[in-house]
């Protein structure tokens, strides 16, 4: 199992050791993957709700496929686009009407934390949640943004893949995912701009590891805690 891309990927062993059926690899697992699995769907989605039920979703996947997992990607990648296919699923079956998302983040607040302690089977202190992170003005400037366009900058701006990493998580290019960037940031910072957006003063314009900062960048909330 595996290729020389794969040979240093952390997981393997675990992935291995979760092959043969120990349910303690399984859980560890789950235990690295689970905040970001989660983030994902939340900042795709705008509510916690819809984000449990997608990461719970794709873990049942993934854990399913794994006898299959070839180890030809690291796990990490394999296990993402699980992820994104499974919010692209849930954003063709249920798209929420605009004027319902005021609703929708009531409810997120009131039944959130019990969601997300039932699909992590306990283990929520692992998952800390994304809705921390941003201002409401930033959460809306990111929902605003395509889905494509969105799901790039949650990838490499929040979540912190490099660009090499996001793109084969979504099967494009690399310079695809850099011209995503491009675009997303320069539609936040016009849309924050708009908006009255005023950034604090120790927020920096750095970005990710692996991710050289391309003209336009914008710096909300010190580029997207998250």
């Amino acid at each position: 199992m595996g290729s020389p891309a794969t040979q240093n990927d952390p997981d393997t062993a675990l992935v291995e050791r979760a092959r043969r059926g120990d349910t303690s690899a399984t859980e560890e697992l789950y235990r690295r993957h689970a905040r970001r699995a989660y983030n994902l769907a939340y900042r795709m989605l705008g509510n916690s709700w819809d984000a449990a039920d997608v990461a719970q979703e794709a873990f049942i996947k993934a854990f399913t496929a794994l006898p299959h997992f070839k180890g030809e990607a690291r796990f990490t990648t394999w296990f993402h686009r699980i992820v994104v296919n499974a919010v692209y699923d849930h954003l063709r079956r249920s798209r929420p009407e605009p004027f319902a998302q005021e609703d929708l983040d009531r409810l997120s607040s009131q039944v959130g934390a019990d969601r997300r302690a039932t699909w992590a089977g306990g283990a929520q202190s692992a998952v800390e949640p994304a809705e921390d992170g941003l201002s409401p003005l930033v959460r809306r400037a990111l929902l605003a943004l395509n889905e494509g366009f969105r799901l790039t900058v949650v990838l490499c701006d929040l979540l912190g893949f490099d660009y090499a990493d996001a793109a084969e998580i979504l099967g494009v290019q690399e310079g695809t995912i850099k011209s995503r960037i491009f675009r997303a940031r320069a539609q936040l910072a016009r849309y924050l701009k708009e908006n009255g957006y005023r950034p604090p003063e120790s927020a920096s314009a750095a970005s990710p590891p692996g991710n050289p900062a391309l003209p336009g960048d914008v710096a909300p909330e010190a580029h997207y805690q998250g």
